[in-house]
């Protein structure tokens, strides 16, 4: 990450070079985790987190649904296989769902706290505080987010994939 310039990114507030210096970050950030594995630690819904601050990620009602459901998943249902293959392998959203309007304030941490994270112990602190954080962020969608998972969860999964 850029440390000479601390020009907000628009969407999620990180002083991080603007937003295309916040996406440089994260995506700095995958390829760390890819190097060492315990930067890999809840690498979805890092993804997730980063996504849902950054609206150009979530335009579809897909990747929303995606994004908000995987969080949902992440925090409430950690060990629950079913949500994780709902969402990974099949996501299924009920046929009337309509996109809702996205938060204006979408958490008060950000990528950058996690970047700073110099050890696999501090990036682990640092992600499930932005994980949670986020998933506070979008508590007006919460209910949502459990029915649509459900939803998901209970749908007849798809033939021949």
């Amino acid at each position: 990450m850029p440390d000479d310039d601390r020009t907000l990114c628009p969407d999620c507030g990180a002083p991080l070079g603007g937003r295309d210096g916040c996406d440089a970050a994260f995506h700095e950030l995958g390829a760390r985790a890819i190097a060492n594995p315990g930067f890999a630690y809840r690498r979805r819904a890092v993804v997730d987190a980063y996504c849902l601050q950054h609206p150009t990620y979530i335009l579809s009602l897909k990747s929303f649904a995606a994004h908000l459901c995987g969080l949902c998943a992440a925090v409430e249902r950690p060990a629950d296989p079913r949500a994780e293959r709902a969402i990974w392998s099949d996501l299924r959203i009920p046929p009337d769902a309509v996109k809702p309007a996205v938060p204006a304030v979408r958490g008060s941490r950000t990528l950058a706290d996690v970047c700073e994270a110099a050890t696999p112990r501090a990036f682990h602190a640092a992600a499930d505080a932005w994980i949670a954080d986020v998933w506070a962020a979008w508590s007006e969608h919460h209910d949502l987010a459990r029915r649509w998972l459900d939803y998901s969860v209970a749908a007849p999964r798809r033939v021949g994939r």
